[in-house]
């Protein structure tokens, strides 16, 4: 009979015996579970199969996170409600972050600018051309050669238009209406031409004399330029083209220059203009970018005859931001210095809202009376002064007031651009009167001319630029939303990444996955079907 020791051996060898074969059957079914499960737990077994499923990827994303909070929600419980309380943690900070990113967003679509104030330094095209037109626009030499029919018409298409609807409406129209003389035989194109010689005899008769950078006087015809403009025909000073070469010296600097400004001295002849309800003595002048157009009529300061005026000049240079941005003032503007800005005027080289807005009359007046001006510029044809006299001043009247019907003229849009510059003056004058040896150095100009000396400067060589800025651009607003992102949630590039990767297994290599541990699974599971044999 065998021993309690033997059949003890007899019972561990037994054992040992079920745990082998117990491994030798069962090992590949668990080394499967072992395959399948190693993951961080991201597969689900469900009645003898597994599978990846869409949150074990979740939960695998949730628990490698770089965004603060997730991983809590999904990581081992501390305590009870863990998970519940770091939820409500992650959507409050995801609510805040949202409206924050509103708010900004809301104020960024605002397009909100501030206002950036720069001094610089002048240079040479700082310094502004100088426009001078005679304030009655004609003198008695022009209208001398004109037959007396002519010299009427001429005086009532001329006159300013405040003081024509003020007090001469009614003595010069029947001026016009009460004439008898003989048809006047000077065409438009006569009155234009006879216009231009009358400055261009100014100009040269009394040789005109200016000083741009000392008191050197020279001749400045090389510097001149004559225009039609609705004061007539008025002259235009480029300092750009004085050239200083006295003893050879070199030309001062635009600084130097601008302190030291220029001087000029003009003279007119003084005598009554027949048919003329006032006469001025005196100038306009204009201060104005040299490629644009003066526009006397519109902008300017008047002159005194026999007065030596001194003009303290300061510019400053307004820069807007074009659309989406509200410029100064509160509406658009164009950007005429972009590569794709076209100038939509037809009559002005240089866009101006001042230039836009004339060539909206002058617009008028062709389609009111079928010619144009002959003051205004443009190709169309030249209205005859007879039919210009019964139109124009009715043009004029109709496209301010509006018609007869009370209906309103057209609207004009004319933005304004978004760099624009601005020569503001200081004018003093103190009067005096020409003796007779001042005469002689003027070339012998009579006694009872007008005379002006002009002289233009800069107080202060510096011009201020006034800017726009925007509050936000797209890389601060980027950066802004960037912070705020990474103060509520810990949100990174990297996180992105994290997301993409998501989205990527999402899509593709989720099915990939359980497809080839469905194939796996299959095959372990045989190998133990034949172990089990």
């Amino acid at each position: 009979m065998p021993s309690f020791k033997h059949k003890l051996l007899n019972f561990d060898e037994a054992l040992d015996s079920f745990f082998l074969l117990r491994s030798q059957s069962v090992g590949p079914e668990e080394k499967m579970k072992k395959y399948v499960e190693e993951d961080d737990d991201t597969v689900t077994e469900t009645k003898g199969k597994t599978a990846i499923e869409v949150r074990d990827l979740l939960v695998h994303y949730a628990k490698h996170s770089t965004m603060h909070g997730v991983p809590s929600i999904v990581g081992s419980k501390l305590y009870r409600g863990r998970n519940i309380f770091w939820v409500i943690v992650v959507l409050v900070m995801g609510a805040l972050l949202v409206t924050t990113i509103y708010v900004q967003l809301s104020d960024y679509y605002r397009y909100p600018t501030v206002t950036s104030v720069n001094v610089n330094y002048l240079e040479e095209d700082d310094f502004p051309a100088i426009t001078v037109c005679d304030l009655n626009i004609f003198n008695t030499a022009f209208v001398s050669k004109m037959d007396d029919r002519t010299q009427k018409y001429m005086t009532f298409l001329t006159e300013i238009s405040g003081i024509y609807h003020l007090v001469g409406k009614r003595f010069l129209r029947a001026l016009v209406k009460g004439d008898k003389s003989p048809p006047t035989n000077k065409t438009a194109d006569d009155i234009v031409q006879t216009l231009f010689e009358q400055v261009n005899d100014m100009i040269k008769g009394t040789g005109l004399k200016c000083a741009w950078g000392d008191y050197y006087w020279e001749n400045c015809d090389s510097a001149l330029t004559t225009r039609v403009t609705e004061m007539g025909i008025c002259f235009t000073v480029d300092t750009r083209k004085l050239v200083r070469n006295h003893h050879g010296s070199a030309k001062p600097n635009p600084v130097s220059n601008s302190l030291r400004g220029f001087n000029v001295v003009i003279t007119t002849i003084r005598t009554d203009i027949p048919y003329r309800l006032y006469q001025f003595e005196g100038f306009k002048i204009v201060l104005h970018d040299h490629d644009e157009d003066p526009l006397p009529q519109s902008r300017g300061f008047v002159v005194g005859a026999n007065c030596s005026t001194e003009v303290e000049v300061s510019k400053s240079v307004r820069i807007g931001l074009e659309p989406p941005f509200l410029a100064f003032g509160g509406s658009t503007c164009i950007d005429t210095n972009s590569d794709k800005f076209t100038n939509p005027l037809k009559r002005f080289d240089f866009y101006t809202k001042e230039a836009c807005e004339k060539e909206c009359f002058m617009d008028y007046v062709v389609k009111f009376c079928g010619c144009r001006h002959f003051l205004h510029p443009g190709n169309e044809s030249l209205c005859s002064i007879e039919h210009l006299s019964g139109c124009y001043r009715h043009a004029e009247a109709t496209y301010y007031k509006g018609d007869s019907n009370g209906t309103a003229k057209a609207e004009c849009v004319c933005p304004l651009p978004c760099r624009e510059s601005t020569h503001k003056a200081s004018v003093t004058c103190a009067k005096f009167r020409p003796t007779a040896p001042f005469s002689k150095i003027l070339d012998n100009a009579s006694i009872d001319a007008d005379v002006v000396t002009l002289h233009v400067f800069f107080a202060d060589p510096v011009v201020t630029v006034i800017e726009q800025v925007p509050v936000y651009t797209l890389e601060k607003l980027l950066g802004s939303i960037g912070g705020q992102v990474g103060l509520f949630m810990g949100f990174s590039l990297i996180t992105v990444a994290e997301m993409f990767e998501l989205i990527f297994l999402l899509v593709t290599r989720g099915r990939l996955l359980h497809q080839e541990r469905y194939e796996k699974e299959a095959e372990m599971r045989q190998l133990a079907n034949l172990n089990a044999r």
